[in-house]
């Protein structure tokens, strides 16, 4: 109880623990972190025993993603006869996030235990599952410790990025896209993919947007079967620990399809990944290394056009993060430098 006073015999009064917790709660309305709370409380209350008591300690914000806001906070269960109390974090989506967010998050839960099964040699989180608050899915997984990868070279002495990149490239792509069909959208071949990807020139005109796509189209990959993607192998999305194999989180974005996309996402068209000369040929390196095989310099850069005319094509309708003059000078330059690869 929380004593507030005493009454004339002595005797304390106020609140319980619950009482406290629920009026609290409610003064804080509409609150990010006491959405966070609640989602804790509510799933772990339907996923525990029924004597279990669940205590959800001081929610913060942990970090902020395009389509959702990361609350962590720890979780103490009592009885705990499966040792579950711990810290997690709570995955809750922003008001304005994208209308498909739910499914994204339902095909993450599917995915992460598919994952699970095959004893990747990456780290993925472990989640405890998904409860829907204020109309939107929010996803609960245990809290992953370990610092971020950080892409620029340099910045993580003894590190080389490209080649942790490389390797965890490597394990994920070397997993046959069939095994997820299931689940994941996507394409059933590499060259299906980047005919896909190619889709996002209809309607742009200009001779730049005509001949970034031509450049493609004569750069299309084999008709290989696809392989796991990621889909957002930044350097946000890859944990490091002391002793333990990088961890590997945030696989909304995951699909089938052709591995060099997901390293065009981490290249994105700029003149030196990874802040040094020949950056690309660096992480291929390592990735052929580690095992993968099939991706070309000029296949990343197909995907490399796409994105950037993806983000002319945003330019356009005032939603862009560039003006549209920005852009179509980035494609300009882009198309110059994936021409002089193939020479």
């Amino acid at each position: 109880m929380w004593v507030v006073g005493h009454t004339e015999g002595g005797a304390p009064y106020g609140l319980t623990v619950d009482e406290y917790r629920l009026a609290n709660e409610r003064s804080a309305g509409a609150a990010d972190w006491a959405r966070a709370k609640f989602v804790l409380e509510e799933l772990f209350e339907l996923s525990s025993e029924p004597d279990t008591r669940v205590e959800v300690g001081w929610v913060r914000k942990y970090a902020e993603g395009m389509s959702r806001e990361i609350f962590a906070a720890e979780v103490d269960l009592t009885p705990d006869r499966a040792r579950r109390s711990g810290p997690y974090v709570v995955l809750l989506p922003r008001p304005d996030s994208e209308r498909d967010l739910d499914q994204r998050v339902r095909k993450e839960l599917r995915l992460l235990a598919r994952l699970s099964s095959t004893r990747p040699p990456f780290g993925i989180p472990e989640c405890v599952g998904a409860y829907p608050v204020s109309g939107r899915l929010a996803l609960v997984r245990r809290f992953v410790r370990g610092v971020e990868l950080d892409l620029r070279v340099g910045r993580q002495p003894g590190l080389r990025p490209w080649e942790t990149l490389g390797g965890i490239m490597a394990a994920i792509h070397g997993l046959e896209g069939d095994r997820f069909a299931d689940i994941l959208p996507g394409s059933a071949t590499r060259r299906g993919h980047a005919l896909e990807a190619l889709r996002v020139f209809d309607g742009l005109d200009g001779p730049e947007m005509g001949m970034a796509r031509a450049w493609a189209a004569a750069h299309l990959p084999s008709d290989e079967p696809s392989v796991l993607l990621h889909g957002d192998l930044l350097g946000q999305n890859i944990l490091l620990a002391p002793e333990h194999a990088p961890t590997v989180i945030d696989w909304e974005f995951a699909r089938r399809g052709d591995p060099a996309y997901d390293m065009a996402i981490v290249t994105r068209g700029v003149r030196r990944p990874f802040q040094i000369e020949h950056g690309l040929e660096r992480l291929l390196e390592s990735y052929q290394q580690s095992g993968g095989a099939g991706v070309t310099p000029q296949h990343v850069g197909l995907y490399e056009l796409c994105l950037v005319a993806g983000w002319y094509r945003e330019s356009l309708t005032g939603r862009g993060v560039h003006s549209p003059q920005e852009e179509l000078a980035r494609l300009t330059g882009l198309l110059q430098r994936v021409e002089h690869r193939a020479t």
